[in-house]
């Protein structure tokens, strides 16, 4: 009775009274190849998608995921880049915040490093979580398996997450991506596109020069889908007579900024998008990356993951991609390489969340978990061991966060071995 006493006594009272409130909410931070999305945890959507680039009073754009970047260029560019994510977009202090980092599942240590420096020595926050972005999909869908694939800008990737366990040596990925797709875009209308110019029709190339990539990038979010896989994919002797499957979609005229329309033909919409199924010259492809993840999980898990399969990404937000991309592996199921694959079925999530922010919408999650504070690295802890290595996310031995002199520093057991 009394404890139900304190209940109801501690309900009734303001959330500044108790100290709920002092506790600042989270950023949450997911850096991409092309865009970046921030925000607070706890919230259904980022705050803002911007460009992963800084442009310079001299026009310089420079891209901070750009691995050609020295560690003294990746640390201005990271301070410059951070510094506008605070104060320009979200408004807030950094010193009295936490940050939950989606970061790329293989991405490369030197920028961690200089992203945990810049985070705990310029801006002086108060704890830093680093996350794999590709297993943090789940986490909205409140399911602990899945076979997660992403159509990223650069490249697209698939890895599989059994019972909570990722699967490291599952993961595979292919260099094509969005960009891809843009260039194929861009290939097509030089190659027979046309432009009414006055009421005449034109070629593209006598009349302009090149497209813009944010054109590109509107041709492709308006005018572009998928269809359903080419005959002459299905059947040989369709392709050895030389004809191809005709487009059924028709001609879409798309403005332009001087009053002109483009003509943006049927194949351009519809088969433009065959480039992300071709491949990249070495047998691999959408379908092949999905098929040999599951190859390399455990038989009896395959049926399972095959059943929950999670397309995340900007690039799979084309009408009919999960479609199409369902028709690409049962008909690679049928290749001699992938005879010991025994998968009657596939089944695709449909999440209530956009394609291009489920992972930061899991990482938005965990943010907003209070028993994962203790997973954070302090920054009381990073100044006492100095600007030392980060633990990769995948370590069997992560330190243990203990800030006391006299004591020295224990390992602890990895969650993978506890799970075993």
């Amino acid at each position: 009775y009394n404890e139900y006493k304190s209940y109801l006594r501690l309900k009734s009272m303001p959330l500044y009274d108790i100290g709920i409130a002092s506790e600042k909410i989270p950023v949450v931070i997911e850096f991409g190849t092309y865009h970046t999305k921030v925000g607070f945890a706890g919230e259904p959507c980022p705050r803002h998608i911007i460009r992963s680039f800084n442009v310079k009073a001299s026009n310089k754009v420079t891209n901070i995921c750009d691995t050609k970047l020295s560690e003294d260029e990746l640390l201005e560019e990271l301070t410059t880049f951070l510094h506008a994510i605070y104060f320009r977009y979200l408004l807030v202090n950094p010193k009295d915040r936490r940050v939950v980092v989606c970061e790329d599942f293989v991405q490369t240590e030197r920028f961690r490093n200089c992203l945990s420096r810049v985070l705990f020595k310029q801006f002086s926050v108060v704890g830093l979580l680093l996350t794999p972005a590709l297993p943090l999909a789940l986490v909205p869908l409140g399911t602990p398996t899945g076979l997660i694939v992403n159509i990223g800008y650069k490249d697209s990737s698939a890895i599989c997450v059994y019972e909570g366990m990722v699967i490291i040596k599952s993961y595979k990925s292919i260099e094509v991506g969005t960009h891809a797709h843009l260039l194929a875009i861009e290939k097509m209308i030089k190659d027979s596109g046309e432009v009414t110019v006055k009421g005449e029709r034109k070629k593209f190339t006598d009349a302009y020069g090149e497209l813009e990539i944010s054109q590109l990038e509107d041709i492709r979010a308006r005018t572009c889908f998928c269809g359903e896989r080419p005959k002459e994919l299905e059947d040989k002797s369709f392709s050895s007579s030389g004809t191809t499957t005709p487009s059924r979609a028709v001609d879409m005229n798309y403005p332009l900024s001087d009053g002109h329309n483009l003509i943006v033909t049927g194949a351009v919409r519809e088969r433009s998008v065959e480039v992300l199924y071709d491949g990249d010259g070495d047998d691999n492809s959408l379908g092949t990356i999905v098929l040999d993840s599951l190859q390399q999980c455990p038989i009896d898990c395959r049926t399972a993951l095959a059943s929950k399969i999670v397309v995340i990404g900007g690039g799979c937000m084309l009408p009919g991609f999960t479609y199409r991309l369902k028709q690409e592996i049962l008909a690679m199921l049928e290749f001699p390489r992938y005879d010991n694959l025994v998968i009657k079925k596939l089944k695709f999530y449909k999440p209530n969340y956009y394609a291009n922010i489920m992972s930061w919408v899991g990482g938005s999650i965990m943010g907003s978990v209070e028993h994962l504070h203790e997973k954070y690295i302090t920054r009381d802890f990073y100044n006492h061991k100095g600007e030392c290595t980060l633990p990769n996310w995948s370590s069997l031995h992560p330190p243990v966060r203990d800030l006391n002199p006299s004591t020295p520093i224990r390992r602890t057991s990895s969650p993978l071995l506890s799970k075993v």
